[in-house]
C-alpha cells in the first residue's frame, strides 16, 4: 500500500493526488505504471527528478564536471599565487671593502684556533 509523507494537506493539489494514486493501486497498478499514468497526464514535470537519459543526463554530470573543473582551476591558480609570492632570495655578495692585511691575518688565526 502506497502511504503519503505528510497527512496534512495544505494545498489543493496534494489531496486529489492522493487519491488518483490510491485508486490506481486499488485497480492493480505497479508503481511504475502509476508513475507512468502521472507522466502521461502531466508531463515529466511531475516527477521528483527528470529520467536519465537524452538531454537530461547533463543535468546530473554538468556539475559534477563544473566542481572538478573548478577545483583544478583553484589548484592551479593557488600554486601560480603561492610561486609569485616568494621571491627568490638576493644573490649575497662579499663585502664591498677589502679586508685590511691585519684583518686577513687575525681572520686566519681565528679559523685556525676553531679548527682545532
Amino acid at each position: 500500500m502506497y502511504t503519503c509523507r505528510t497527512t496534512d494537506f495544505t494545498c489543493g493539489t496534494s489531496p486529489a493526488m492522493h487519491r488518483r494514486v490510491v485508486a490506481l493501486a486499488e485497480q492493480g497498478k505497479s508503481a511504475q505504471q502509476i508513475l507512468d499514468a502521472f507522466v502521461q497526464q502531466s508531463g515529466v514535470a511531475i516527477l521528483m527528478a527528470p529520467p536519465k537519459r537524452g538531454f537530461n543526463l547533463a543535468g546530473y554530470f554538468v556539475p559534477s564536471v563544473l566542481i572538478l573543473a573548478a577545483g583544478v582551476v583553484l589548484t592551479l591558480v593557488l600554486h601560480r599565487w603561492s610561486r609569485a609570492a616568494l621571491p627568490a632570495a638576493p644573490a649575497t655578495r662579499g663585502p664591498q671593502i677589502p679586508a685590511s692585511p691585519d684583518e686577513l691575518e687575525r681572520l686566519r688565526r681565528e679559523l685556525d684556533r676553531l679548527s682545532v
